[in-house]
């Protein structure tokens, strides 16, 4: 590849494409002036044998991947690119009627998927980006087969590279945000960056040597091919949550009852459902205090006299904690381990995110979400009731821009 490189504003400017064919073992370069050249390669460790060619075009920004017999792009992007379209979040439910639509469009209702035929349209075209995030990866991972191999497919192809930050990751920030740190916004949330859709520190640059633009570039088509190695894996991966997830649910049941019965506890509910709040936080709350500076005493007045106010005023944390005052004020209610998922995911992506269609529980509890909660995405149950307001969204933005 010596004789393709020259000076330029991007290392790769001349270069239309780089394939790499794993079956065969050969590499493909196509300069833009017509020049090719192959050389042989050896197979990349850990590329999954369901993963055949992939085509990195440098001037699109862009990575295809062959797998399972289908086609997966993905933006790969810059250090400087940010997300200026529309976001919606699909719910994994909704992830998975979509894949449906595009396997057969017979096996929905004409309604539903009108509104997969306008997002699959829109995210094509770079309209809209429907990012990723942890909950699709932990969702998708427990399938293995056709059925994991169909939905990955699709989560792959209509997500583009696009990623919601890690829930976990997310809330740390907005905790910082608490004591004097930057609030968060979009590009924050909805990104390329590689790895971000997974609660990981950065590594070491992959190219120190190299341009920030190059280093980036680089870090970004490694990401590529792993999140296409972990979604279109066809075999299930263990649920490693699974038995945490269940005892956060089942803790919640004795705290519920014994308010119910309780006169004096009732009087002091949203008091208790706060401190419960904060308990589950765990240590990432002093944690954030301690790092603004904030002394135990000062941190102490603050638990004291301010925590309901910012947490309120706070995007993901004001509906996280709205949600679970109103189930805790319910005996009624039954909890389940992938309430878990939910209650963080659905939140942020309705604090963050232009429109939200998921799981109807969750959705209810954040329509009821009081006044305080800062106003966010436009939210649904039901993909067909979401159309009018994803076409809006597009309507607008086209205006814009």
């Amino acid at each position: 590849m010596g004789h393709f490189q020259r000076p330029g504003f991007h290392a790769l400017q001349h270069l239309r494409q780089i394939s790499l064919n794993y079956d065969a073992g050969i590499a493909t370069v196509v300069s833009v002036d017509g020049r090719i050249e192959t050389m042989r390669i050896s197979i990349p460790q850990g590329v999954s044998g369901l993963v055949t060619h992939s085509t990195f075009l440098p001037l699109e920004s862009r990575m295809e991947f062959v797998a399972a017999g289908r086609t997966l792009t993905m933006t790969i992007g810059t250090v400087h690119d940010r997300c200026k379209t529309p976001t919606v979040y699909l719910d994994q439910k909704d992830w998975i009627d979509f894949a449906r639509w595009e396997k057969d469009s017979s096996l929905l209702p004409a309604s539903k998927g009108e509104f997969f035929k306008v997002l699959a349209a829109a995210a094509s075209d770079g309209h809209v980006a429907v990012p990723i995030s942890s909950a699709h990866l932990s969702e998708t991972s427990k399938r293995g087969g056709t059925s994991r191999i169909e939905l990955a497919s699709t989560i792959l192809r209509y997500s583009r590279g696009w990623q919601m930050r890690s829930v976990l990751a997310l809330r740390r920030a907005e905790l910082r945000a608490l004591f004097g740190g930057s609030p968060l916004t979009k590009d924050d949330v909805v990104t390329l960056s590689p790895n971000a859709v997974l609660d990981m520190k950065p590594g070491p640059p992959i190219a120190p040597d190299l341009s920030e633009e190059l280093s980036g570039l680089l870090e970004r088509q490694v990401w590529a091919s792993v999140l296409t190695d972990l979604m279109i894996d066809s075999k299930p991966t263990p649920d490693s949550g699974k038995d945490t997830a269940a005892r956060w649910a089942q803790s919640f049941q004795p705290l519920a009852t014994s308010i119910a019965g309780n006169g004096k506890a009732k009087a002091r509910l949203r008091e208790l459902t706060r401190l419960r709040f904060i308990t589950d936080l765990g240590s990432d709350l002093p944690a954030a205090a301690n790092e603004s500076g904030l002394t135990p005493e000062e941190f102490g007045e603050w638990l004291g006299g301010k925590a309901e106010r910012d947490i309120a005023a706070s995007p993901g944390l004001g509906r996280m904690r709205e949600i679970l005052h109103l189930r805790l004020s319910n005996a009624e209610e039954r909890w389940e381990s992938n309430d878990l998922n939910d209650w963080f995911h659905l939140s942020y992506a309705a604090a963050y995110c232009d429109l939200v269609v998921g799981e109807k529980k969750t959705i209810n509890y954040l329509r009821r979400a009081p006044a305080p909660v800062q106003m966010g995405a436009k939210i649904h149950s039901r993909a067909e009731d979401a159309l009018p307001d994803l076409q809006q969204l597009l309507e607008s933005s086209q205006q814009r821009g």
